[in-house]
Order: C-alpha cells, then structure tokens, then sequence
C-alpha cells in the first residue's frame, strides 16, 4: 500500500462515503419507511442507500487493522445516538446500520487512487466481497435510487473523504 495513504488513512476518523458514478460523487443516506422501490422493496429504517441531492451522511471509521491492500475499519453513524448503530448487512447481504451488539465485523477499504477530492477506493465486507448497486427505477422521488448489497448489483466505486 502507498505509504501517503497509509498515513492518511490507517487511523480513525470521521468522514463521508459517496459512490463515484456518471461523472459525479453520488452521496449516501438512511433509507426510511417512506422509501417504497418500485422492485416491490420496502427498506427499514437505516439501510444505506445512494442518491438524492443531501450531503453524504456523516461517518465515523474505527481503524481495527490493515493488510499489505486493505484497512480495516468499523463504520458507525456519526449521530452520537445511544446506542450507536454499526454498519453491518442484512440476512440477504443489504447494507444497513445496527445496534453495536448486533455487529461484529470489520468492513474492507480496498484503496484505489488518493486525489485531491479524497481515497479513491472499493468498500468491501469482511469476507471480501465488493459493495454493489442496486438500482430503482424509477424511484418515487424520481431521482436515481440505489440499494447497496455485497452479493448483487454493479460493483461499485467509492471516493472517501476524512472530515475536519
């Protein structure tokens, strides 16, 4: 790994995640019981998803460990809600946060390419697998909607980037 990045990133710290496709940074949000796919999916409350016009929500990365190409962080909200909720997936590989308790696993941060806009990166699960779309078309809100899972959809491409 670069050691520029591994500098800058082998640590913990707050930051955004936004899914890098058609030529801009898509950011990510909680899904809400309003949010019904025309698929027939009717996500829970706090299922990660892509789109929308919001800033990407803020989140907070505990640095667990690294590999010669991969960090290892655990990602919860940086809402300060008490309990935290830790990203974690579904019983059909959906990514959503959860109770601490509920989840145990690191997430992967395979690194791409540093820019000056952030870590171009892909965002795996513990078992290696890449973050993938799911697209919703078309949404409710009529803007672009994605589902993120680890065993279905387009692998996706993600820029990271450390807040203040």
């Amino acid at each position: 790994m670069d050691q520029t990045i591994q500098t800058a990133y082998a640590k913990s710290f707050r930051g955004r995640l936004h899914v890098i496709a058609t030529g801009r940074y898509v950011p990510l949000r909680l899904s809400k019981t309003h949010d019904k796919w025309i698929r027939g999916i009717a996500p829970q409350y706090d299922w990660l998803l892509a789109g929308g016009e919001e800033q990407s929500i803020h989140l907070d990365f505990a640095f667990d460990s690294q590999t010669h190409d991969r960090l290892h962080y655990h990602i919860s909200l940086a809402d300060n809600a008490s309990p935290p909720k830790k990203l974690g997936l579904s019983r059909n590989d959906y990514l959503g946060f959860y109770q601490r308790a509920t989840v145990t696993d690191y997430w992967k941060i395979e690194p791409l390419e540093l820019t000056k806009h952030g870590l171009v990166c892909y965002l795996r699960d513990h078992e290696g697998y890449r973050v993938g779309a799911i697209k919703d078309v078309p949404h409710h809100s009529h803007q672009p909607m994605y589902l993120l899972n680890t065993k279905e959809g387009e692998t996706l491409t993600f820029l990271l980037q450390q807040s203040g």
